[in-house]
């Protein structure tokens, strides 16, 4: 019976978020170290900004976190690190939907990545995060 229970929790779709969000961060422990704290850290407060969010965002949301999941488990994979690239570029149609306050968090995304990788270059890449944006930041 006890098992059962288990099973009926995990498959409830409630506990989900719960769920992807202990998968992220077991994920995250293949990372090197200083990404992994910069990831973890930015995994919490994305989880904990959107527990209240209104259910039009939810979706998108856990749509958008699964596939970070399902990529970064695949880069993690004995094939994906021989390769050894981890993450992903924007493509230039996503970066057209993103709003200027998501372009505002993804520029301190980066700053914070690279401060944390000990890399100046930050202006090179806001310049490529901007470069042919219709939208203002």
């Amino acid at each position: 019976m006890k098992a059962a229970q288990s099973a009926a929790r995990a498959i409830n779709p409630e506990r989900f978020p719960l769920y992807l969000y202990k998968s992220i961060l077991r994920l995250h422990y293949g990372l090197p170290s200083q990404a992994r704290l910069m990831g973890d850290t930015y995994v919490k407060d994305e989880f904990r900004r959107h527990i209240n969010a209104k259910p039009e965002f939810v979706k998108p949301f856990i749509t958008e976190w699964t596939n970070y999941c399902v990529m970064l488990s695949k880069q993690l994979s004995s094939a994906g690190i021989r390769k050894g690239n981890i993450g992903k570029d924007l493509n230039s149609d996503k970066m057209e939907q993103l709003s200027n306050e998501h372009i505002q968090q993804l520029v301190e995304l980066r700053v914070e990545a690279d401060r944390h990788m000990g890399r100046d270059d930050f202006f090179q890449n806001l310049q490529t995060v901007t470069e042919g944006r219709e939208k203002p930041i």
